[in-house]
């Protein structure tokens, strides 16, 4: 069976199609999705409304050069651009509001921002990443938005080779902490932040640790935080949880779909479920197949190829498939869920926001 989404919207944005692989990112948390689009010279801001907006451009400190990270202020005042040796905050006529080093140690790989909106006249406060000398710990320093620092913090997780991150919760309020690589065990800490100090509760311990979820990847968590969805490593099935126990409520296996080269798989070959997908709203899921890897063809031919894709929508509720996304256009790669009950696609320099149409959701 094949489902013809419903298009809600097209936005036509220069280079979008970066958006899906890694040169840009969404943010979901407001009443309309945000795209933050890397360009070589700027970060441009966009609102995903009924129509393209856009909310600013910010240039880079040192235009065409390399960046590792951006980071957005909440308030779009300005971006922080970290490079490989120091963080710089711009505004959006390109002035230079303060820059911060790193030092002997490049955080190129493992830079984090946090931005937390403080005090009564919620006034934007910047949490930075920056080389800690004590072994095994990290250190984050709080500046306000003229780059004055307010506060240091020493925390006992992460050290110098582990991605330590802050996680947030509505209004800008710090909610926790959580380390992983090198090797250890990822770390979660309960955490607030007071006057600019981050204050550790109690560590608490990541989902992807739990045994239900050993050899497999978390792809989401529904819109009431009831349930999450994950994909085994191999891409061979789909599981629904229930949370906090993460009890499996539904599985949805490789081999629910039709066999590969027949019906709606017609395009696959040897076909497997990726890690893009996840849910659309409380009632809907979206599932990948991609192809194997044409190993072959590449060690004939040199052509380095993937062959089609396809996406699904499934129950999680009870793991039945609805069918396939029957898109006007052939070969939809990407996807990314917005959760608000929308996704979206691109083919060159157009973004696709799509639903599903009523009775699939």
């Amino acid at each position: 069976m094949t489902i013809t989404p419903r298009l809600v919207a097209k936005y036509r944005i220069p280079g979008v199609w970066h958006a899906l692989y890694g040169e840009g990112r969404f943010d979901r948390s407001g009443p309309h999705p945000r795209l933050m689009l890397k360009d070589p010279d700027s970060m441009r801001v966009y609102e995903l409304g009924e129509d393209l907006e856009l909310l600013g451009a910010f240039p880079r400190p040192a235009p065409h050069g390399s960046s590792v990270e951006d980071w957005v202020a909440p308030d779009l005042s300005f971006v922080v651009f970290q490079d490989e040796t120091s963080y710089t905050a711009v505004d959006r006529d390109g002035n230079r509001l303060w820059q911060q080093p790193f030092g002997a140690w490049s955080t190129s790989r493992w830079g984090h921002v946090g931005f937390a909106m403080a005090g009564p006249y919620r006034e934007t406060q910047i949490l930075l990443r920056l080389p800690s000398d004590a072994p095994g710990k990290s250190l984050f320093v709080t500046l306000d938005s003229a780059g004055n620092e307010l506060a240091r913090n020493v925390l006992p997780c992460g050290g110098a080779e582990r991605y330590v991150g802050l996680t947030w919760g509505p209004e800008g309020y710090l909610t926790g902490v959580y380390a992983y690589g090198g090797g250890a065990r990822r770390t979660h800490y309960q955490a607030s932040l007071a006057c600019g100090h981050i204050v550790l509760g109690k560590r608490t311990t990541a989902s992807a640790e739990q045994p239900a979820l050993r050899g497999r990847f978390p792809l989401s968590t529904n819109p009431s935080g009831t349930g999450e969805m994950s994909v085994d490593e191999r891409g061979q099935d789909v599981r629904w949880h229930r949370l906090p126990s993460l009890e499996v409520a539904a599985v949805l296996r490789l081999s629910d779909f039709p066999p590969a080269g027949t019906g709606d798989c017609s395009v696959h070959d040897r076909l497997w479920i990726s890690f893009r997908g996840g849910y659309v709203d409380a009632d809907t899921a979206l599932v990948t197949l991609h192809n194997a890897y044409d190993e072959a063809r590449v060690l004939r031919f040199g052509e380095d190829i993937w062959e089609e894709h396809s996406h699904w929508l499934a129950d999680p509720a009870t793991g039945a498939l609805h069918g396939r996304i029957d898109y006007p256009m052939r070969d939809v790669e990407a996807v990314l869920l917005l959760g608000d009950g929308t996704w979206v696609t691109t083919e060159r320099d157009i973004l696709y926001r799509w639903s599903a149409p009523d009775g699939e959701r």
